[in-house]
């Protein structure tokens, strides 16, 4: 998605400054480029849309801000996404202009200095290719939902033109997703990587994924990734899959997720699948879809419980398991009496028909539960 802060940073924008509605700048999104230029005249708004990003010099105005106000307040009443004012022509938005803008979330910007027709140039640009690396995350989202692995193979080559028959994966997490940060850790990576294997490094979610695809290349370490990230100090954090055979292509793709989670979690720049540990459970409830079931199916009988009898084993038994199963620290955090834990434990264990299992067993599976 391309905001009017990915506008602003544009490098042949300079001298931008936020004159309404700064906290929508990074949340609107832009659909297409505008200029205004006679329409104050003719009182013709209809070509403007919402999510437009509009700009304009001022140049109809000369100088009258009455009919600058009146202006500003049309664009902002058709829910443009922005409105980039030239500076070149003094002026300040009325209160009115500024509680419309804020009302409806346009931000409204002025910019000291740049070429209109560059300006369009590469906003345009940037729009085409935002939606060209949105069509190209659509494609890897579809292929980590595929099942059968000759489909993913297919459809994994279909997507990245590489072919080899191994693949490594790697996600990487900038602070709020910053484009500029992502931007310049792209080029880092596609230099960097490629000396390793054919790779591909594209934007997934707020983040980038990079894929390593060969028929035998040597698969890269955390350490490895944090010498690539090294540059970019406390700002970014990335997670490091298995090496698999292109078949299992999306597995590899959904282990990097799940580590560069745990490496923001966990506040460390790289975590790989191998140090993943206990975490790596969680990221398999959360992408499988017949575990992710299966523990809701439990947690759904304790929460019916909960609701018919006025108990309370959902809150109980979370308290049990981060407790490490230990009744009396549990109790001591309910402020309960330990016996009355016990007493819950053993009524969950009837509610999940868990009565045959060992206490090791209960504790196991509520532990996935509350993963």
């Amino acid at each position: 998605m391309i905001t009017p802060k990915d506008l602003a940073n544009l490098s042949v924008i300079e001298d931008v400054v936020v004159l309404a509605s700064a906290d929508a700048v990074r949340r609107r999104a832009v659909k297409e480029i505008a200029v205004m230029d006679a329409e104050p005249l003719t009182g013709d708004y209809d070509s403007f849309y919402p999510g437009d990003a509009v700009f304009t010099s001022l140049g109809f105005s000369g100088g009258d801000s009455a009919l600058i106000d009146e202006a500003l307040a049309c664009l902002i009443s058709r829910d443009v996404a922005c409105i980039f004012i030239k500076g070149s022509i003094p002026y300040e938005p009325s209160e009115r202009v500024v509680a419309a803008s804020r009302r409806r979330s346009v931000p409204l910007i002025r910019y000291g200095a740049g070429l209109l027709e560059q300006i369009i140039t590469d906003a345009r640009g940037a729009l085409a290719e935002d939606a060209q690396a949105s069509r190209i995350e659509e494609q890897f989202r579809q292929l980590v939902d595929m099942r059968t692995a000759c489909d993913v193979r297919r459809r994994f080559m279909d997507v990245t033109g590489l072919t080899g028959s191994r693949v490594q994966a790697a996600a990487f997490f900038a602070d709020e997703g910053d484009p500029l940060v992502l931007s310049a850790l792209r080029a880092q990576l596609s230099k960097n990587l490629s000396k390793a294997a054919p790779c591909l490094v594209i934007r997934f979610g707020e983040g980038l994924l990079a894929l390593l695809v060969a028929d035998d290349f040597e698969s890269l370490e955390a350490g490895d990734i944090e010498v690539l990230i090294a540059g970019f100090g406390g700002h970014c954090a990335a997670g490091l899959s298995e090496v698999f055979g292109t078949d299992w292509a999306d597995g590899a793709i959904v282990e990097a997720l799940g580590c560069g989670e745990a490496a923001k979690r966990m506040g460390h720049s790289a975590v790989s699948w191998d140090m993943l540990g206990p975490d790596a459970f969680r990221v398999a409830r959360q992408n499988g879809w017949l575990l992710e079931r299966a523990c809701a199916a439990g947690l759904g009988r304790l929460a019916a419980c909960d609701a018919e009898t006025g108990s309370d084993l959902v809150k109980s038994m979370r308290a049990y398991v981060e407790c490490g199963g230990d009744a009396t620290l549990a109790a001591e955090r309910l402020c309960q009496h330990p016996n009355s834990v016990r007493n819950r434990v053993n009524r969950a264990r009837a509610v999940l028909a868990m009565e045959d299992a060992t206490d090791k067993q209960l504790f196991a599976y509520l532990s996935m539960i509350f993963l």
